[in-house]
């Protein structure tokens, strides 16, 4: 088989690194790795690249170097990071998004897959009464974060080119909670950074309040659920966005969750208003159907199995290894 040629952008992120182990499962696959930090995948991806996706030049250089087929465009500016500095999360997440579209219009390139990770932030729930099982072309004309407008605006840039040489899929993800990487400014990262305190025997605040309410997967789901999406048939996909979702508890539960495991660690709550006025705004639980229905998505991990064979195992071989015993 001939090679397929990769380019992931945001390359260092949570996703990133799990998602280039998964990718290099196939020996077809040849990954070209762009990240403004220092390269952590040199002797895992064909080249890394280091620099900003807003660099033209760069990008052009790509395009002009390798005949790229797919595209997982990862690099962004995270929600709460977001809000700090909004002129800089529109260049990076919508005009830096929008350039790479371009560029790759007009590359030598047939046709090209390109994944788009998008986000529950592009809902606003605040003026509804059920805030469960909401449908993708729902509350979503309105998000009250520049995260979520970024998000929303690449989405319907990726649908007007759905009939040119770009094949733009998406899903929108819940939060993501990963064993093996530490959280990076996102406004659902109380729950990983919970357990990660916990396992290393720190004290937590959480900065939402106890019956905060937000659906969840685990990192493994998360990489499924792209190269499912990717590996499906053009034909069979009746959307360009989709809902996937595993589990939905609300902060006091996880943390109920954690305790049992780590008996000594101690979880407290120091609610941030401003990240507890956006966790606000986005719905307690999505439909999926969609997904389930277009191309067969199925989380591996409930609640429990999250816990049971993921997470905890991996978390707690993790920093035995780092720092020896744990709360």
């Amino acid at each position: 088989m001939p090679n397929n040629t990769i380019l992931i952008t945001g390359a260092n992120g949570e996703i990133g690194q799990d998602l280039i182990k998964r990718l290099n499962l196939n020996p077809n696959n040849k990954i070209i790795a762009l990240d403004l930090k220092t390269p952590i995948h040199n002797n895992t991806v064909e080249k890394f690249i280091k620099g900003s996706i807003l660099d033209k030049e760069i990008i052009e250089n790509i395009f002009n170097q390798y005949n790229i087929n797919e595209i997982y465009h990862l690099a962004a500016i995270l929600s709460t990071k977001a809000e700090e500095n909004p002129d800089n999360a529109y260049n990076v997440n919508f005009k830096g998004t929008e350039q790479l579209l371009q560029i790759a219009l007009n590359s030598k390139s047939d046709t090209i897959k390109f994944f788009f990770p998008s986000s529950i932030a592009v809902y606003n729930v605040l003026n509804i009464k059920n805030k469960k099982s909401i449908l993708e072309n729902e509350c979503n004309d309105n998000p009250i974060t520049i995260y979520g407008q970024t998000k929303l605006r690449c989405e319907k840039l990726g649908g007007i080119l759905k009939n040119s040489k770009i094949d733009f899929r998406c899903i929108r993800f819940p939060g993501i909670i990963s064993a093996t990487s530490m959280p990076s400014g996102g406004t659902s990262d109380y729950v990983p950074e919970m357990i990660h305190s916990a396992a290393q025997n720190k004290d937590y605040f959480c900065f939402v309040n106890k019956n905060t309410t937000l659906p969840f997967i685990v990192m493994p789901d998360a990489i499924n659920a792209i190269i499912k999406i990717m590996g499906t048939n053009k034909n069979n996909l009746k959307k360009n966005v989709y809902n996937i979702t595993s589990f939905s508890q609300t902060a006091e539960q996880f943390s109920a969750l954690v305790k049992q495991y780590y008996n000594k660690c101690n979880i407290k709550y120091k609610i941030d208003k401003k990240r507890q006025g956006i966790v606000n705004s986005w719905p307690e639980s999505i439909n999926q159907n969609a997904a389930i229905n277009d191309w067969g998505w199925t989380p591996e991990y409930n609640l429990l199995t999250a816990f049971n064979i993921y997470l905890i195992p991996t978390i707690t071989t993790y920093y035995k290894s780092k720092k020896g015993d744990l709360c």
